[in-house]
């Protein structure tokens, strides 16, 4: 069991400064409403505001060589009100969805969320990312101006390198007669059929997730769109000069979250533009698979069938849809039983916190293991201390450094037990520790909304106010119990709650438990 203690001991700078970074924004709100916490749903809501917007847009685009651009324009200050707001929250969001991907990516790196059951999730977003870039893209031809002209010329020229086209696509963009409304209709067609293949993908992106979360909390929502608002007014979206393919377009604006690959035509030839973006997609997509740093997989959970009742609440509490209910096997009165899919089990031990029937364990880290560590530090705290606790440590959520054997320097009233996920903590197990004469429980969990296994923290809390089976029984005084939320950089507070619920059980002066029903 001391090996959950490991990741404290293990982050790495850059995780310990995102953490920070996190940090520093739950010190000015609360941590339900932290972005950093909803980055994936961030980006379903900036495509959502891109459909809608685009929807409106399309209404008064005109799908022709010669009126495209003037009705862009029409629509940019004809009616600037609406059309021109539109327009704006189009592209801002657009930006915004790009910067949003780029964080989320980030994000799940730096915090190691990519391996593993993860690896769909990643290779998904890898896809969706160049998906997002390609219609960005097409948006910008559909204008017509001299920046849509830079990018169908530079565009052209690396389609050309694909030795699957008869003329020069680039011809089209050489003669006006060339340039017929067909070619609109087919940029506004994969235009759109991006957005339809981004929905696909994201199903596939979220297919391994239990209650996936799709919608950010309101708070972030309202707040985006009063951010994209604001730009909006105050720094409108508007066209470059109308496109004339008489001339080469050269001072042109620049959108660096799409057209980043345009450059590199300045140094490199078209097939190596083509190698070198084939080859950093591939790697990217490797990620889960390559060899950095230690990425040891703990034994899946195991389910032992004679316990089993089929009661599904582990196919309900599992973060990853790892387990799956089937016909007995057994021949037991029972209808179901539950089964689990290694290849998919993150080994979180959270499906084990909702069993009552210790039916579901981790090999390395048991229901019994736990049990019979609770009763060991209750027997070890007996005379040691006024008031003895039994702290549950979440080893992906703040610890004491230097914690061996369950002891914490300087806090000889306490032992810790370290789980992989608080999720785990099963309300009997509270019971026994009380019931075996500890005078209080602590909990500390991830912080609320950015549980290490999505899920673990919030079963643990609606366990904990009995809105979630299985419950800490109405028999339990709530007041021996603290339950906090703690990132792993937060050591200092947590060791702070720590002494606040010794010195208040102190105070109250409890009496040893003779018994928890």
């Amino acid at each position: 069991m001391e090996d959950t203690q490991r990741y404290f001991k293990q982050a790495g700078p850059a995780e310990r400064l995102w953490l920070w970074l996190e940090k520093a924004v739950n010190d000015a709100a609360p941590s339900a409403y932290n972005p950093f916490y909803y980055l994936g749903a961030v980006c379903i809501f900036f495509i959502w505001i891109i459909l809608v917007s685009g929807l409106y847009l399309f209404l008064f685009y005109s799908i022709s060589a010669k009126e495209a651009y003037p009705s862009v324009e029409a629509l940019t200050h004809g009616q600037w009100y609406l059309g021109g707001v539109m327009r704006s929250l189009h592209r801002y969001a657009s930006d915004g969805l790009v910067i949003a991907a780029i964080l989320h990516t980030l994000r799940c790196y730096v915090l190691d969320r990519y391996r593993h059951w993860r690896k769909v999730a990643w290779v998904s977003g890898v896809i969706i990312a160049w998906i997002i870039i390609i219609g960005g893209i097409i948006g910008y031809w559909m204008v017509w101006d001299k920046r849509a002209q830079l990018i169908a010329l530079l565009s052209s020229r690396l389609i050309e390198a694909v030795p699957i086209f008869g003329l020069p696509l680039s011809l089209s963009f050489s003669r006006l007669e060339t340039l017929t409304n067909n070619f609109f209709y087919i940029i506004l067609f994969i235009h759109f059929t991006t957005l339809f293949v981004i929905f696909l993908l994201i199903m596939v992106h979220i297919s391994r997730i239990t209650k996936s979360i799709i919608n950010p909390p309101k708070a972030v929502s309202y707040g985006i769109v009063l951010v994209l608002l604001a730009l909006a007014f105050l720094k409108p979206a508007v066209s470059a000069p109308a496109a004339d393919i008489k001339t080469l377009p050269l001072d042109v604006p620049f959108d660096w979250f799409f057209m980043f690959i345009f450059p590199l035509l300045k140094y490199f030839s078209e097939h190596q533009v083509w190698f070198f973006t084939a080859g950093l997609t591939l790697a990217f997509a490797a990620v889960p698979w390559l060899a950095w740093g230690k990425a040891v997989r703990n034994p899946a959970a195991k389910v032992t069938l004679s316990n089993c009742t089929g009661c599904e609440l582990c196919v309900e509490d599992c973060p990853y849809q790892a387990i799956q209910m089937i016909k007995r096997t057994d021949g037991q009165t029972y209808d179901l039983e539950a089964v689990v899919m290694s290849n998919r089990c993150a080994s979180c031990g959270i499906c084990a916190g909702a069993c009552d029937y210790n039916a579901i364990n981790l090999p390395n880290i048991s229901e019994d293991m736990v049990k019979d560590a609770i009763t060991r530090h209750c027997r070890e705290l007996d005379g040691k201390a006024d008031k003895k606790v039994i702290a549950f440590f979440c080893a992906k959520g703040a610890g004491i450094e230097g914690a061996s054997g369950g002891r914490i320097q300087d806090a000889e009233w306490v032992r810790a037990v370290h789980l992989p996920c608080i999720g785990m903590l099963q309300p009997s197990m509270i019971a026994l520790a009380l019931d075996e004469g500890a005078d209080g429980v602590f909990v500390a969990g991830c912080r609320q909304g950015d549980c290490s296994y999505r899920t673990g923290n919030a079963w643990f809390a609606g366990r904990l106010a009995g809105l979630r089976p299985p419950v800490v029984r109405k028999s339990v005084d709530r007041s021996r119990i603290r339950a906090v939320w703690l990132s792993a950089v937060e050591n200092e507070a947590l060791m702070g709650e720590l002494r606040s619920f010794y010195a208040g059980l102190k105070k109250k002066g409890v009496e040893p438990p003779q018994g928890v029903s």
